[in-house]
């Protein structure tokens, strides 16, 4: 008995001596863990169900892959890690490790030893001591058997839950954490730090009295191969994104056409090219064009690139939030950050509804708000049209989308059927074609 209790006082002397990693108490199963541990040195009969509860709080995590020789407590610490921000998370982001500072380098060593000890914490003692002190049966469950994996929640990228799995089998095997802290750094360096490596895209969500940047589970899987005839567009998309990530001058870009023609899904379509390179996409609708400063604020200074994506954008006569966006493409006293840059999608090539009466206009302030109005176009270094498909090119398109979902049909028949779509629904447009597609999939399927 008394050694299990020295077992859990080294346990939360180690959680109270963390430094950099100290947000890791703030995690709640981190605080029922706690919780536990006080509880049942005290002597308190709440420990059992404290106990219980840390149980019940593990096994509601998200499905994930569980390692062999972990458990789920060992499994959610090791997340915990990777996932918390910290300094050392952020500079390793965008610092060579040589530039990291050494004395600085000394904490993240001390906590890591600490956390190691967490880590290593035995439940079979903690629960020994409760099943002798409340006479369990056979049936309690001990916590460190508990290493069941599900199935993975939600669509992260390939890369990120590929470097997850290198790291943790690293600290898995690893006696002395402390001796990690080069492998973790090339980990935050490679994925990113906190929310910015766990997801690829995000939207800007306004919910009562909070908002802010929240993570996309499940992005859009479109690709650039499945939009056809936007070769010439995507060639040039593609170069000033490279560049971009490069850290070369590279532009804002608008992509203005009718709608249905792939100016969104081409932008979309993006992180899965560069994601894995450190490129992550924000999408911002226009009424939150007013939140722009609150978004730089938050991914100024980052190590990883930013685009932030508005669709749709255009602005009436009496609407002045273009004003903010202005002054984030340019004019601003303040230097737009270096890691973003803003692609939007417009139906209108200078995004403003225009009247002959403003061209006509005699007065002086009239014509100056006029121009005004117009500059913000101009504040794009490079545009692009996305044309209406002729009758070939959206054949094309529908063969190409047919071809790739897998329908093997006569030409002729599929050109027939996607032309009589187009009549009794939507203009030609590649939107139109997938949607033709996926109607088709899905009467060829309830046939069988």
């Amino acid at each position: 008995m008394l050694q299990a209790k020295k077992h859990i006082k080294d346990a939360l002397t180690a959680l109270d001596c963390l430094t950099v990693y100290r947000h890791i108490r703030a995690d709640l199963i981190m605080q029922e863990f706690q919780k536990v541990l006080e509880l049942s040195l005290a002597d308190d009969p709440e420990a059992l169900k404290s106990y219980f509860k840390l149980i019940g709080c593990l096994s509601e995590l998200p499905g994930e892959k569980i390692l062999p020789g972990l458990n789920l407590f060992k499994n959610h610490l090791i997340n915990t890690i990777l996932t918390t921000e910290t300094v050392f998370s952020r500079d390793s982001e965008k610092l060579p490790f040589s530039r990291l500072d050494k004395s600085f380098l000394k904490l993240i060593e001390s906590d890591l030893a600490s956390v190691k000890s967490v880590y290593d914490f035995d439940f079979s003692r903690l629960f020994e001591q409760l099943k002798e002190k409340y006479k369990l049966d056979d049936l309690a469950i001990e916590l460190n058997d508990l290493n069941f994996g599900r199935a993975v929640a939600g669509n992260s990228p390939t890369f990120y839950f590929q470097r997850v799995e290198q790291i943790k089998k690293v600290l898995a095997e690893s006696s002395d954490w402390s001796s990690n802290i080069e492998e973790l750094y090339d980990f935050y360096r490679d994925v990113g730090s906190g929310e910015f490596g766990r997801y690829w895209a995000f939207k800007w969500s306004s919910n009562g009295n909070h908002s802010g940047l929240v993570g996309v589970v499940n992005p859009d899987p479109i690709r650039m191969e499945d939009l056809v005839g936007l070769e010439d567009q995507q060639e040039e998309i593609i170069r000033n994104t490279r560049q971009f990530i490069a850290g070369l001058p590279a532009n804002n870009i608008l992509l203005y056409g009718d709608r249905g023609t792939g100016k969104s899904s081409t932008i979309k379509s993006l992180i899965h090219i560069f994601g894995s390179e450190g490129l992550r996409l924000i999408e911002i609708s226009k009424h939150d064009i007013l939140n722009l400063h609150r978004v730089i604020r938050q991914v100024r200074g980052r190590g990883q690139k930013f685009i932030i994506f508005i669709d749709d954008l255009s602005f009436e006569e009496n609407e002045t939030e273009y004003k903010e966006l202005k002054a984030l493409l340019e004019g601003s006293i303040e230097k737009p950050p270096e890691n973003v840059l803003v692609y939007a999608t417009s139906n209108r090539k200078n995004l403003i509804r225009e009247y002959f009466s403003d061209r006509e206009a005699d007065e002086v302030g009239t014509m100056e708000t006029y121009q005004e109005k117009l500059s913000l176009a101009d504040r794009f270094g490079i545009k692009l049209v996305f044309p209406t498909p002729g009758q070939k090119e959206y054949l094309d398109t529908v063969a190409e989308i047919a071809r790739n979902s897998g329908i093997d049909m006569d030409r002729s028949k599929l050109d027939k059927l996607a032309l009589e779509w187009v009549m009794w629904h939507n203009s030609r447009s590649g939107r139109t074609a997938r949607q033709f597609v996926n109607d088709l999939i899905g009467r060829l399927k309830s046939e069988k």
